[in-house]
């Protein structure tokens, strides 16, 4: 049975947030967690005559795809910007090519953990602008992203 609160003007929701929130499956597994979701927990409510009523809900956001890629790096091991590295948020089945300007490809990777240090073929690559594709999709494998750009490589 439901408890009904009284909402007023007055009424001030106390909200508990609990992200990420581990799932444990039995006892002794591992915990299940899931990145592309925030976790919600309502924990009480207090009403117009400051009386704290307890309330069980949970909602979840889910976050949406999404893909950033910066537009130049400098490869000259001062340990910033060292290296090109794609940023993503709900993808699966990662990706990433990356040409220089005759169309030629000098870096393929499909780990998005993994960065482009600037080099081609054993050797430091060229000065200058390179073109990269990101091909992704979504966590639930509902949605597909496709993504292109220019990247500097500043030396």
């Amino acid at each position: 049975m439901l408890n009904k609160i009284k909402y007023s003007f007055l009424t001030v929701i106390i909200v508990l947030i609990i992200a990420p929130l581990f799932l444990f499956i039995a006892q002794n597994s591992k915990p299940v967690y899931n990145e592309n979701l925030d976790i919600y927990r309502i924990v009480a409510v207090r009403n117009e005559n400051d009386q704290i009523v307890s309330v069980s809900n949970t909602i979840s956001v889910e976050k949406p795809l999404a893909i950033y890629a910066p537009n130049a790096f400098t490869p000259d091991g001062d340990g910033v910007n060292d290296q090109f590295t794609i940023v993503g948020q709900g993808a699966i089945d990662y990706k990433l090519e990356i040409f220089n300007r005759w169309g030629q490809m000098v870096y393929k990777s499909e780990d998005i953990t993994v960065s482009w240090s600037g080099d081609f073929q054993g050797s430091p690559a060229p000065m200058g602008t390179y073109v990269y594709k990101v091909k992704t999709n979504a966590f639930d494998g509902g949605e597909r992203m496709i993504k292109s750009g220019t990247v500097v490589l500043i030396r």
